[in-house]
């Protein structure tokens, strides 16, 4: 048996907490080991209990999800954070980000990509979804806010040209079928270039393609 994934959690809307933790106990090889209503109570109870991932809620009253961050960043630096939040707002995004926060997710994700998030996060040192502007993200790479890491990839990666144009237009925010429509090629066909690009690179998602270009030099921004 693999060890599970150890989990804290630091929300302070109860309800909303009580099924995060449920949802969370519920995914494979994932056991939640520490409930907080604020951050406050997250670092003490961290004092006593070793956690892999610690989820943030970005507003809490004492403690809130930024200052804690500052916190784990400084005493915990092996243990990675996802801050939750009701909304995509850039400002919030970046904050997070500055902060020592390894992804950001909305309160309404869906339980695959929580789970995926916890992976990532894990295993690359980042998560963000394919909502966060890959502008956004191409600066804030460029600037060294964001060092994402790529098990996966080599330095000896060869992309044909259609390749690294996919990736391109992935980075001008463009969806699948617009792509199919600029390249005059199927959807399908344009899924399968972002498939094998994701496989080659070990990116996880559109923003993770967008970082691995921007990282390489292959793109700019």
């Amino acid at each position: 048996m693999k060890k599970p994934i150890k989990i804290g959690v630091a929300e302070d809307q109860v309800m909303f907490r009580s099924g995060l933790v449920s949802m969370l106990n519920d995914l494979p090889n994932v056991q939640v080991f520490i409930e907080a209503g604020n951050g406050k109570e997250l670092l003490a109870k961290m004092r006593e209990t070793d956690v892999d991932v610690v989820f943030l809620d970005y507003r809490m009253e004492e403690l809130n999800g930024i200052e804690t961050a500052k916190v784990i960043r400084e005493k915990y630096p092996d243990v990675r954070m996802l801050m939750l939040s009701m909304y995509d707002d850039p400002e919030f995004i970046i904050s997070a980000l500055e902060n020592g926060v390894s992804g950001y997710l909305t309160k309404d994700d869906e339980p695959e990509e929580i789970s995926m998030a916890i992976v990532s996060v894990l295993n690359t040192g980042y998560y963000l979804n394919d909502r966060t502007s890959k502008v956004l993200i191409g600066n804030l790479v460029n600037e060294g806010k964001v060092n994402p890491k790529f098990p996966a990839a080599n330095d000896e990666i060869k992309f044909s040209e259609t390749e690294i144009t996919v990736m391109e237009l992935i980075a001008q925010e463009l969806s699948n079928k617009e792509i199919a429509v600029k390249l005059n090629k199927a959807e399908r066909t344009i899924e399968g270039y972002r498939t094998d690009i994701m496989e080659k690179t070990g990116a996880k998602n559109s923003v993770g393609i967008v970082m691995y270009a921007i990282k390489k030099g292959i793109i700019t921004v």
